[in-house]
Order: C-alpha cells, then sequence, then structure tokens
C-alpha cells in the first residue's frame, strides 16, 4: 500500500506536532497572517513553546461575538488588564483538559485585574453549546475572527495561549499542552510588576 507523498506529508505534520507540543492542528478556515512581523518568535520549552519577552504587541481594537451567541464583545474593554488568551477547539484533546485549570486561575485572578479570554476556533459554533453542557466555561468564551488571528500573527497548533501584560505587550506565548504551574507563575511575575 502506497501512501500519496501530500497524506506522508500530513502523517508527518501531525507526527511532529504530537512530539513538540502535544498540539492539535488548528483547524481554522481563515487564514492566519504568515511572514506577519507580529508573530512571536518560538523556543522549545519542553511540551510548550515560549516567546521572548515583549517580541510583540497585540492590538485588541476589535469585537467577537461570544461563543454561546449574544452579544458582540469589545475586547478593548479589557485594556489594562493582564491577559491571558487561549485558542482552543472542542475536538482538541489538550484544549479541553486546560479548561478546568482555566476555570480556576480565572476564579483565583479575576479580582486581581487578570482576564482570561477563550476564542475558538470551531467552525461549527452549535458544536460549543453541546460541549458547554458537559464542560462549563466560566472565562470569558468568545469566537474567533479573521481580525483575532491576525491579531496575535500565526496560530500554528491548538491549544496556542498568549499572556499579555497590562499593555497588551505579549510576556509568553506558548504552542501545545500549556503548564498550570508555568502560566500561573506569568500570571505572578506580571503581577508584581506596577
Amino acid at each position: 500500500m502506497r501512501i500519496s507523498t501530500s497524506r506522508g506529508a500530513g502523517f508527518f505534520l501531525a507526527a511532529i506536532l504530537l512530539l513538540l507540543g502535544q498540539a492539535c492542528s488548528s483547524g481554522s478556515s481563515t487564514p492566519a497572517a504568515s511572514g506577519d512581523s507580529r508573530s512571536s518568535k518560538k523556543q522549545g520549552a519542553g511540551s510548550t513553546a515560549a516567546a521572548s519577552a515583549s517580541s510583540q504587541t497585540v492590538s485588541l481594537d476589535f469585537s467577537l461575538p461570544q461563543a454561546l451567541g449574544g452579544d458582540k464583545v469589545d475586547l478593548k474593554k479589557y485594556e489594562g488588564t493582564i491577559r491571558v488568551v487561549d485558542f482552543w477547539a472542542t475536538w482538541c484533546p489538550p484544549c479541553r483538559m486546560a479548561i478546568p485549570w482555566l476555570n480556576d486561575l480565572h476564579r483565583k485572578y479575576k479580582d486581581q485585574g487578570v482576564t482570561v479570554l477563550g476564542i475558538s476556533v470551531d467552525e461549527n459554533p452549535k458544536a460549543l453549546a453541546g460541549f458547554d453542557k458537559e464542560t462549563h466555561i466560566e472565562y470569558v468564551s468568545l469566537l474567533t475572527s479573521e481580525a483575532a488571528e491576525k491579531a496575535f500573527g500565526t496560530i500554528v497548533g491548538l491549544p496556542t495561549t498568549f499572556v499579555l501584560d497590562r499593555k497588551g505587550a505579549v510576556y509568553k506565548s506558548y504552542v501545545g499542552e500549556t503548564d498550570r504551574d508555568e502560566l500561573e507563575s506569568d500570571i505572578q511575575a506580571l503581577l508584581a510588576v506596577r
């Protein structure tokens, strides 16, 4: 049995992602900005890839629809807070595993000026309604857009998590399964800066 070149390349890419970051393919139909100067520089760190400090400033001057329907959310209202922005999908196992501890981080730090934003790249928003019944997301849950993906640069796998300081500079970014303790350490480091 022969595997076509493109199919073989797909298997190879999936194997690399699995080994490097326990990340799911983004599956998003929205083209992300490639070669954009806003892309963060990734450096390997175990199962995550962390970006160098302040390598990118993200301007969140747009609105995104709420994942479960309702009015759009203007992301400018979170300016001045430390933001943890998690791009994810319901079909991505590492994304699903992160939700309970992202809920914990949201509860623990929401009154200290930290905002957790989940941005789903699911192409079918109805998938989120059923998903929410089994795993309730307590933090801000939104649907992606081309503007969101361009603002953050290339999303190469899921989950992709960005930690932004109060000015919107990327403090760190992670692709794949993220260590909760490391993410909490990032939050605490940023809270210590006044």
